[in-house]
């Protein structure tokens, strides 16, 4: 934005010929040159144009103009791009260069298809793509220097120097010279400056061009073309420093971001309004830009932001990502939520429920049972609609329904990011014909990608290079307090105050790397800027902006842990003893105020039931058995795309009960077991969603394994069952839910496999729970046997007063201890003394609870570093008395 009363001090202007020395009086002395030339020349201002370097100096030289002559009519300043549109509406070629990513990425593909047919995989042609537009946009400034019907002998001559060489560079050189002739046949909409119509004489009398940092190959080729009537004016670096510079060096990212806003609030509080801030790390720039909104600063950005980064970008992403075949749940359900059709509490419902059930992919959630009533009316159909290949203009038709079908049009159309995307994608009515015939213009109808059937992947990959392409300007109300531009668009243009961040050696560098894969030779031979030229302008942007008044200089000295220095350019300032500037922060003094562990008491909550975990809770801790078990305040079941080791387990005790289950008492022997092992385990793993091709590649190390803990487990098997003297145990029931009571309190819980050992007296219970973990953390849950609270806990469930329970440790190798197996038994040889025990204290403990006493959080031992509720109890708070 240009300031509505700019102060004197302005950008560096110089002069034709000779150069004017920068000062207060920058703009006066340039626009007193420019009448006097003219009038030298017998030419009347009002029939000149004088060609600045960038736009927003348009109006800056108009109003620059009226404040200094007054009197008589002003030239036109325009812009090149500015001035070709009033003399000629433009409109591209189906095969010409457009800048506009939607359509150059399909001409390039057309490109790549035809001259590399079957030459290259998928990812290799894509970036050949991807170079192929980088390459010909920066090719593009200088073709459009050249009239067009010299182009292609332009390129011509170039031709031969740019043809590939050694068979490393292949494709770099295919890439450079369909570049080079892309560029060369295009047309642009700047082409009509060389028309009869906007030749010297034919209504403009002069042309004046305002050169900036770094040379325009069209205002250049311009002023040769008119010959006497072209002027050209340069800008120099010069004049005396201003003062009240500050140098701020800050710890890392966001303590810079956090101190340039507070420099940016400081200038705008001192009255020094505009306030320039310097784009130099956007990330860094968008961050300060945040903070700024935040503090209900007006901010105008004139450098944008990529359209992919808006949240507009991120509802049209969702929606193609959920119609994915590979669609997790997460994708369904984030779409969800952005989808206004649907209310909030059946989205909830549905996320409720498949986590509940485990289901981390969408297609097992169309086919879960348990899920069917909850989902939301029409979005299977919706997301079924795009799965089929089509042609781009059908594809772009298809997304446009399923947005409107799914409220997300509306919402798009409300925003001004969604209505550059939907522009910019071509999804309004009959927009997408444009996109039909280019792909078939560019390249062979017959060998034509573009012009053929997508499938859903390359859209979306098409899409996401559109959006990626584009950029997004925020519209602005009003005057605004800051102005966010680049370096090189300060020239020319006053600001009361200026804060520059990212001032490192990394986002500062004096001797920037020029854009693109061109060599140094081929940047020489095309008339691209050099290293030294990129260097050369960068410095005199930086040596305009010293003469800002009142500039605040940012940088880091860490990144990512990591030192950063300073940018040299800093470095020089700081050798010149300049002072550091003060943190114009004001810092808050904050009173340590520890809390003290908590004891509430819930009598009148109490659970209806009590599992092993519940009682394991309340003797770990008493305030987690309250967060968790009274208050029921429990973590929602993650959604995750990649199995770990809870589904492990939840698989093999799935395997392992429909095995046993499926075979009863019989023994068939252990190929018979081995062979029904594996069906039920690849049975099992497809029905919970964990093989590769629905859980990802997460379970492919539980597959490795499984032999080895198959075999395992079958070995301990053939023992457990051996005949002897006395029979071995015999399977019962798997998955048994069992109930009782200790006094008025119901006990529950369900034993993983129960057992019959024949006995004299008779067939005596064998409760056995499997265990997945580490050998040794089973076999220490039974160091102290009446400490046990798990199998004690199963053994109160049931009335027998004889019985035996084991945990059955079960893994893919031996144990550490000689003689181990993969599959041991860790029998309980006191249960049933335990069992009084638990009895008894669980009766105590319970009425303790029912009569209101305290729950402290004990925050003691390993429970409470893996503990859900502790950030309710506040352990690293407590005060330490």
């Amino acid at each position: 934005m240009t300031p509505a009363n700019p102060p004197a001090q302005s950008g560096l202007p110089a002069s034709p010929g000779q150069e004017i020395e920068g000062s207060a009086s920058d703009w006066q002395s340039l626009i007193k040159t420019l009448s006097q030339s003219l009038a030298e020349r017998g030419i009347e201002a009002g029939s000149a144009v004088v060609l600045v370097p960038y736009a927003q100096l348009m109006d800056v030289g108009r109003r620059a103009w009226s404040s200094h002559r007054p009197d008589g009519f002003a030239p036109r300043f325009e812009s090149s791009r500015n001035w070709a549109a009033s003399l000629q509406p433009f409109t591209p070629g189906a095969a010409d260069l457009s800048m506009d990513m939607a359509r150059d990425s399909l001409v390039a593909s057309a490109f790549i298809d035809r001259v590399a047919p079957a030459r290259a995989d998928a990812e290799l042609r894509a970036v050949m793509v991807t170079r192929l537009v980088e390459a010909a946009r920066q090719l593009a400034p200088l073709a459009a220097a050249v009239p067009p019907e010299q182009r292609v002998a332009w390129a011509e001559a170039l031709q031969q120097s740019l043809l590939p060489g050694p068979a490393s560079l292949q494709w770099e050189g295919l890439v450079a010279t369909l570049a080079l002739t892309w560029a060369s046949t295009s047309t642009y909409a700047t082409d009509v400056l060389w028309n009869p119509q906007a030749s010297p004489g034919a209504g403009v009398q002069a042309l004046v061009v305002l050169q900036g940092f770094q040379t325009d190959p069209l205002a250049a080729a311009l002023v040769a073309h008119w010959g006497e009537r072209a002027l050209s004016l340069s800008w120099r670096v010069g004049g005396s420093r201003a003062s009240g510079w500050s140098l701020h060096a800050c710890d890392d990212a966001e303590d810079e971001a956090q101190r340039a806003a507070a420099c940016v609030i400081a200038r705008v509080n001192q009255g020094h309004q505009p306030v320039a801030l310097v784009a130099t790390d956007r990330l860094l720039t968008r961050r300060i830009s945040a903070l700024l909104h935040g503090a209900g600063v007006a901010v105008r950005d004139e450098t944008g932001w990529k359209l992919s980064t808006t949240h507009a970008a991120a509802q049209l992403m969702c929606l193609l990502r959920a119609a994915s075949p590979r669609a997790s749940m997460d994708d369904v359900l984030d779409f969800l939520k952005q989808a206004p059709r649907w209310p909030e509490a059946s989205v909830l419902t549905l996320e409720q429920l498949a986590r509940e059930a485990g289901v981390s992919q969408w297609r097992a959630a169309v086919r879960t049972a348990s899920l069917a009533h909850a989902l939301p009316e029409g979005l299977v159909e919706i997301l079924s609609e795009m799965q089929s290949p089509r042609s781009l203009v059908q594809w772009l038709d298809a997304v446009a329904k399923a947005l409107k079908a799914t409220g997300l049009w509306d919402a798009l159309q409300a925003d001004a990011a969604g209505q550059q995307a939907l522009l910019v994608l071509r999804l309004e009515d009959g927009a997408a014909r444009e996109l039909a015939d280019i792909g078939e213009t560019a390249g062979d109808s017959a060998t034509s990608r573009s012009a053929g059937r997508k499938p859903l992947a390359l859209f979306t990959a098409w899409v996401r290079d559109v959006l990626e392409g584009a950029t997004f300007m925020p519209r602005g109300t009003g005057e605004a307090a800051v102005v966010i531009l680049p370096m090189a668009q300060m020239l020319g243009r006053s600001f009361a105050a200026t804060v520059v961040p990212g001032c490192d050696e990394v986002h500062l560098n004096p001797s920037p790397e020029p854009p693109g894969s061109w060599t140094a030779a081929q940047r020489e031979l095309l008339g691209l800027p050099s290293r030294e030229t990129l260097a050369r302008a960068a410095a005199n942007a930086w040596q305009s902006l010293l003469r800002m008044p009142h500039l605040d200089v940012l940088w880091r000295t860490q990144e990512l842990g990591e030192p950063v220095m300073p940018s040299a350019w800093v470095l020089a300032l700081q050798a010149e003893a300049l002072h550091d500037g003060q943190d114009p922060r004001a810092p808050t003094t904050l009173v340590s105020a520890p809390s003290a562990p908590p004891a509430p008491s819930a009598g009148d909550v109490l659970p209806g039931a009590l599992s092993a975990s519940a009682y394991q809770d309340l003797r770990d801790c008493p305030y987690r058995f309250f967060a968790m078990r009274q208050l029921r305040l429990v973590d929602a079941p993650e959604l995750q795309v990649e199995p770990d080791q809870r589904d492990m387990g939840n698989w093999l005790h799935a395997v392992l009960r429909a095995f046993h289950e499926q075979r009863g008492d019989a023994r068939p022997g252990t190929e018979a077991d081995r062979a029904a092992l594996d069906q039920l385990a690849l049975e099992t793993a497809a029905a919970m969603g964990l093989n590769a091709g629905e859980g990802g590649a997460g379970f492919l190390p539980y597959e490795v394994v499984w032999p080895a803990t198959r075999d395992g487990y079958l070995q301990w098997l053939a023992t457990f069952e051996a005949t002897g003297d006395r029979p071995g145990p015999r399977f019962v029931q798997a998955e048994a839910v069992m109930t009782s009571a200790v006094g008025p309190w119901k006990l529950y819980g369900k034993l993983d496999r129960v057992d019959a050992q024949e006995s004299p007296e008779g067939p005596i219970p064998f409760v056995i729970d499997y265990k997945t973990e580490s050998r040794k953390t089973t076999t220490d849950r039974l160091k102290e046997p009446l400490e046990d609270v798990q199998l004690a806990f199963y053994a109160a469930l049931l009335p027998d007063d004889t019985l035996r329970a084991a945990y059955l440790s079960i893994n893919d190798r031996p144990g550490s201890t000689s003689g181990d197996t993969a599959t041991r038994l860790v029998e309980h040889t006191e249960v049933l003394e335990a069992r009084e025990q638990l009895r008894a204290g669980l009766s105590h403990d319970m009425i303790r609870v029912a009569a209101g006493h305290p729950m402290p959080a004990l925050g003691e031992g390993r429970v409470c570093e893996f503990c859900k509720a502790r950030g309710l109890c506040r352990k690293d708070f407590w005060s330490v008395s």
